[in-house]
């Protein structure tokens, strides 16, 4: 008899556990139209994002981690509120739930504030597109590649080829070298006691013929521009040339070419880039200390 009024107490009223039900199978069902209609929405959202990266390097993989995450938090939610309203639902009091988890949800921030940090820090990365795979970022002065991007942390290989785990949270400044173009300097020293004019028209001719072949015209946004001296060190004349080409190789091989050439170009000119120096040694007066000696040898040198 005992046992057959503690089971009367359990379960509702048969009018009350068919309303139940009713509730919980339009709760469940809504969770699902819900969760379709968010990954429909997360779906054309990816698409959009993969057609605005274009044919960029890591812009599907971009796409494809952002609609992860979107699919991810989307389930949490519809899965968590139907939880909640099916409880509701069953006759608990889910004041006192929603107040556990909310102290729950504080600790665990407190406890995992670095992971929290990285994985927001990743997010913006990902939706402002600060970089993508296969960029050449500079990070604390280090230049590498990036080969790997996810939500917590980004994998980097420099040029000795070690792998860096860098955490998101710790990208404070990033130099991205990989978009749109690079500017690069080509910096000639001149001996100061040569023609200065003349050697600026040896460099301007060497600039001119890299501009009309097509070979090497191709691999520049704009004509090389010579911007004449740019300043003096010790007894050379510094002559700065400056090109501007797309992210990757063209500048550097361009700038190389262009370096060789110049040298070439004033060799056959005979127009020297470094001042003789001649080394004077003077033999110690006798009776003269050591410090002495020296100080005389840098007076008449």
């Amino acid at each position: 008899m005992p046992t057959v009024i503690l089971i009367h107490r359990l379960l509702p009223e048969p009018e009350k556990l068919l309303d139940m039900g009713v509730s919980l199978l339009l709760t469940a069902a809504a969770a699902f139209l819900l969760w379709q209609l968010a990954y429909l929405i997360v779906g054309r959202v990816e698409k959009w994002i993969g057609r605005a990266a274009g044919h960029a390097e890591g812009g599907e993989q971009r796409a494809r981690t952002l609609g992860s995450i979107f699919r991810n938090l989307a389930v949490v939610l519809i899965v968590s509120g139907a939880l909640v309203h099916a409880l509701a639902v069953l006759g608990w009091d889910i004041r006192p739930l929603l107040a556990g988890a909310g102290i729950l949800g504080v600790a665990l921030g407190f406890g995992a504030q670095t992971l929290v940090r990285d994985v927001i820090a990743g997010f913006f990365i990902l939706v402002e597109n600060q970089y993508a795979v296969g960029d050449l970022i500079e990070v604390d002065g280090h230049a590498a590649t990036v080969e790997d991007l996810t939500v917590r942390c980004t994998r980097l290989r420099d040029f000795n080829g070690y792998v860096h785990f860098v955490p998101n949270g710790e990208m404070k400044i990033v130099i991205n070298r990989s978009r749109g173009w690079t500017r690069t300097a080509v910096d000639l020293p001149i001996a100061a006691d040569e023609n200065i004019d003349r050697a600026l028209a040896t460099c301007r001719a060497v600039v001119n013929g890299m501009n009309a072949e097509p070979a090497w015209k191709d691999r520049v946004l704009e004509p090389i521009d010579l911007w004449g001296i740019e300043n003096l060190v010790g007894p050379e004349v510094m002559v700065r040339m400056i090109l501007r080409a797309r992210p990757g190789p063209d500048g550097p091989q361009t700038a190389r070419e262009l370096k060789r050439r110049l040298m070439a170009a004033l060799a056959e000119a005979g127009i020297r880039s470094r001042t003789n120096r001649e080394i004077v040694i003077l033999p110690m007066p006798a009776g003269e200390p050591a410090g002495r000696a020296a100080e005389l040898t840098s007076r008449r040198s």
